[in-house]
């Protein structure tokens, strides 16, 4: 099956503007930083996906949720297809299934997002 991964993407400019001002300096980046310190991850999630802050930046094929995470972390890459450069799947990161149905990746697990 095959799933959309959604990644937060930091242009240049932006992590120039965080290294000179911090963290919050950048709305994307502190959403993110801090769906990495909530159990509402979910709706954080939410928000910034209704912002526009993600990036589709591949499609995985995969067998689950739990098999995405593992494929978009070791691979195969032949599983991968990349639209855009991306990172490990990691927490914030969200994954949509081919139903549609969008999940979020947890400090443990996934969250469907709210």
């Amino acid at each position: 099956m095959n799933y959309k991964l959604y990644q937060i993407k930091l242009t240049e400019a932006e992590y120039n503007k965080i290294n000179a001002e911090g963290h919050n300096a950048v709305p994307k980046h502190k959403a993110k930083l801090d769906m990495s310190f909530t159990d509402n991850v979910a709706v954080l999630a939410r928000q910034a996906m209704d912002l526009g802050y993600y990036t589709h930046v591949s499609n995985i094929e995969a067998d689950g949720l739990e098999d995405v995470f593992e494929v978009g972390n070791i691979g195969p890459e032949e599983n991968i297809e990349r639209l855009a450069p991306m990172h490990s799947v990691s927490v914030a990161d969200v994954v949509e299934t081919p139903e549609g149905v969008r999940h979020v990746v947890a400090s443990v697990g996934f969250k469907e997002l709210a």
